[in-house]
């Protein structure tokens, strides 16, 4: 009854070792696209499936992705996490596992931007990672590629921007290989006490059980994909994605082909970044404090001076300035220089109830004479009842 229980142990090790999982076969290619959006502008967030079609089976992926742009609007750091099915197809189970990426894009503009900021036309490439799993009750295995793309932005319209695009993917794969644990003839003696005939297994026994059952093994190859994005700007905030790919499920495309169709809806959290806005947009989302802060922190700084500094350098002087002088008074003809002229309003006549006064009579006005005339004085004669001038 012991002897059963002991070989019964044994057995059920074995069985253990040997039901974990069948030879499996990693393969590059499975993972994930890992360019959420080429919009650099701003900081978004990105909801996104593709459908994988190949021969006799297919991919289904449903992703997040988290961006964050730089103060330059030229780089954007994208982080993702993605759900993967995989069938095979010809009566293997379903596979499904989990990836992450980890992507760093680049966007040069090669052409004028429109007023939102977004160039006409750009160049733009990427490196990140994207390590994938996929398990299943008899297939499982882990790819980690390093992804390097490279991309052209094309916008005809500030609504719209198309990119084709192309990457390659070294990865290292690893394969998972799990061969049934085999006894042989004089193996129940090592585990058996003969004397006592109890079960001894220790931790060295179950490492050499596990290391003749399983073995792992890596493999590299290098992938390949090509792609058209386009991207319908609805606002500055939100954009909707749709996208097709070329890729395969082996090495280089010698692999199974995959045609993968998708879309996705990105919404930009953040302002777009004020570097790539023009001069009068730049200014309208910063405040006042923003501007002098700015204006403080720029290389030329040191060649221009603030109006405190300004004030700083003028001298500040002892003695008052002297009053305006008052403009001087020229006395009219025939008065002293001496005796200020007082010009005084002219007395009213006083009211006289009797009425005007009579004319004088003249007898030659009388007679219809003409008045005598005075005769003009010579030049240099005194004008009678004036004052003479003041003699030098």
């Amino acid at each position: 009854m012991q002897s059963g229980l002991k070989y019964g142990s044994l057995a059920a090790l074995s069985f253990l070792a040997s039901t974990i999982t069948t030879p499996a076969a990693a393969k590059s290619g499975t993972h994930p696209v890992v360019v959420s959006t080429w919009d650099t502008r701003a900081s978004s967030v990105q909801l996104q499936y593709r459908h994988g079609f190949m021969d006799g089976g297919g991919f289904n992926l449903v992703g997040y992705n988290a961006n964050f742009s730089a103060t330059s609007g030229k780089l954007s750091a994208q982080f993702g996490i993605h759900y993967l099915s995989h069938d095979e197809g010809e009566d293997t189970p379903l596979q499904h596992g989990l990836s992450a990426t980890a992507t760093a894009v680049f966007a040069f503009p090669l052409a004028p931007r429109f007023e939102n900021g977004l160039p006409r036309a750009a160049l733009g490439f990427y490196v990140g990672s994207a390590p994938t799993a996929l398990v299943s009750g008899e297939r499982n295995y882990l790819s980690v590629p390093l992804v390097f793309g490279l991309g052209v932005p094309l916008s005809p319209a500030k609504a719209i921007t198309i990119t084709p695009w192309g990457e390659l993917s070294p990865a290292v794969n690893l394969d998972t290989t799990i061969r049934p644990f085999r006894f042989e003839d004089q193996d129940p003696t090592q585990f058996i006490d003969p004397t006592t005939g109890d079960l001894t297994l220790d931790v060295s026994d179950i490492e050499s059980v596990l290391a003749e059952s399983v073995e792992l093994e890596t493999s590299m190859g290098v992938g390949a994909r090509a792609g058209v994005d386009f991207a319908l700007h609805l606002s500055d905030a939100v954009d909707i994605g749709l996208n097709a790919t070329l890729s395969s499920v082996g090495t280089a495309f010698s692999g199974a082909r995959v045609i993968y169709v998708g879309g996705g809806l990105v919404f930009r959290w953040d302002d777009i970044v004020p570097a790539v806005l023009p001069a009068e947009r730049r200014l309208e989302v910063e405040s006042c404090d923003a501007i002098e802060q700015r204006f403080r922190q720029c290389p030329n700084r040191r060649l221009w001076k603030s109006p405190e500094e300004l004030s700083a350098e003028q001298p500040v002087s002892s003695n008052p300035p002297p009053a305006p002088l008052d403009p001087p008074t020229h006395a009219p003809f025939g008065t002293s220089e001496s005796t200020p002229v007082q010009h005084a309003a002219p007395e009213a006549p006083a009211p006289n109830d009797a009425g005007p006064p009579p004319a004088a009579s003249d007898p030659a006005a009388s007679d219809g004479a003409p008045a005598p005339v005075a005769p003009e004085p010579e030049p240099g004669s005194p004008v009678p009842g004036a004052a003479f001038p003041p003699t030098p």
